[in-house]
């Protein structure tokens, strides 16, 4: 699959100095760092729950960012796994976060401090790293549209300040797909086993591997339009009818769809992407081991409090739905709302994806969004979950960076104000994903 690239013309006479998309990136994340700190130190008059509440009382200026999630992760770096059946339990976190913390804690001697700073660590390596995946196939305005629209995306404090395992997985995500492509294959995969034993969906990171290692060997051959085997008329050079295609096969055509893989075009070197496996088979060898089962975690998951079993009550989101029709429109039912709009958004350009990109990114996104998207009880967290959709992050950007200025900005304006409400009241303590 070729990557197309606007780099400047050498020969071009030189113009006005342009900032780098690198810098746009860099700056532009503790642009909005420094916001949503603000926003967070103002939010303390204003507290609905204490930061910290169940370890601490202190504030400050960083106390507010730690809440809900966070505390899991503070008992996982502390005292590690439990599990009981049936009950809320640690287990449903996946260990590449809280083990990290674990790591840091050893020179902060704080976990809370900890987890804030690879949060927003991992932020900055995120933005900075899309910026350099949207470089090497996108337009420099194309790269930009698409840094800010993911620094103003609404759920964006999940990788700026608070104690989530989010910007982590997004980090890893990318670098993982950035050493494949640059044939670091090992080290990819290595990285991609990481990002992996983050969390179930971490699953999308060695789909997306998997796929992307055939893709670069063009071990894919895409099915043939009927034009292009059945031949023309000898007269007028015209499509016979009976090459005439069916809706559904011009869909495929259009998604390069490949009719059959070539297993044999790879190379012994790209084994090396089959190490992120590693990530989630040790997590879930690790609780067969101690717990009697390797799917713990989905047990947790399922626990009275979180509830998101699997069965038609979860798939089709009754509990929106019952939600909606018993109370109307609160709080709660417009945050499920809002999520389930941001996934649908995502779900449908994840076609655009594919013909843009490619079927190995294609999947990193059907397999990252199809798990919460089909697991989750009323669409809650799917709001951050999408942070790591880099492949979308770019389409929309791209899309955007076609579209008028007034556009662009009213888009922005939209996002950013509801980064900024939802931040504030996040470290109010209002639980919003």
């Amino acid at each position: 699959m070729s990557i197309t690239s606007d780099s400047a013309d050498p020969e071009a006479p030189a113009g006005p100095r342009q900032i780098p998309v690198l810098a746009v990136a860099a700056l532009g994340f503790i642009a909005v760092s420094v916001t949503l700190l603000l926003l967070g130190r103002l939010a303390i008059d204003h507290q609905v729950a204490i930061g910290r509440q169940e370890f601490e009382p202190g504030i400050g200026w960083f106390g507010q960012w730690v809440r809900w999630d966070g505390n899991w992760y503070y008992r996982i770096a502390h005292n590690g796994y439990s599990f009981t059946a049936g009950e809320q339990r640690a287990v449903a976190f996946w260990p590449s976060y809280p083990m990290s913390i674990r790591g840091l804690t050893l020179l902060t001697h704080d976990e809370y401090d900890a987890g804030l700073i690879i949060t927003w660590l991992s932020g900055f390596v995120t933005i900075t790293l899309l910026a350099r995946w949207c470089q090497d196939r996108m337009t420099r305005m194309a790269s930009i549209a698409a840094v800010i629209t993911l620094l103003l995306f609404p759920y964006a404090w999940y990788m700026q300040w608070s104690v989530y395992g989010d910007a982590l997985f997004a980090a890893c995500a990318i670098g993982a797909f950035l050493l494949l492509e640059r044939d670091k294959t090992v080290l990819a995969g290595l990285l991609g086993a990481f990002a992996a034993a983050g969390r179930p969906m971490g699953l999308a990171v060695v789909a997306g591997l998997l796929v992307l290692a055939l893709e670069r060997r063009e071990a894919f051959l895409p099915m043939l339009a009927r034009s292009d085997t059945q031949g023309r008329s000898d007269s007028q050079g015209e499509r016979t009818s009976t090459g005439i295609e069916p809706n559904w096969r011009r869909a495929l055509l259009w998604l390069h769809f490949p009719r059959s893989i070539l297993f044999r075009k790879l190379k012994p070197k790209d084994a090396g992407v089959l190490l992120s496996l590693l990530g989630p088979l040790m997590y879930m060898g690790f609780l067969w081991q101690t717990e009697g089962t390797p799917f713990a975690f989905a047990d947790a998951e399922s626990a009275p409090g979180w509830d998101h079993k699997p069965g038609p009550a979860t798939w089709f989101k009754l509990n929106v739905i019952a939600g909606i029709r018993d109370v109307g429109l609160t709080r709660e039912t417009g945050g499920m709302l809002l999520h389930g709009f941001l996934a649908v958004g995502a779900v449908l350009l994840v076609p655009k994806v594919i013909r843009r990109f490619g079927w190995g990114y294609g999947a990193f996104c059907i397999v990252l969004i199809g798990i919460p998207v089909i697991s989750s009880k009323d669409f809650y967290g799917l709001g951050r979950y999408l942070i790591p959709a880099f492949p979308v992050v770019a389409v929309a950007g791209e899309w955007l960076s076609k579209r008028p200025v007034w556009l662009r900005a009213g888009v922005w304006t939209v996002s950013g104000t509801m980064l900024a409400f939802l931040g504030y009241s996040y470290a109010r303590g209002l639980y919003l994903a």
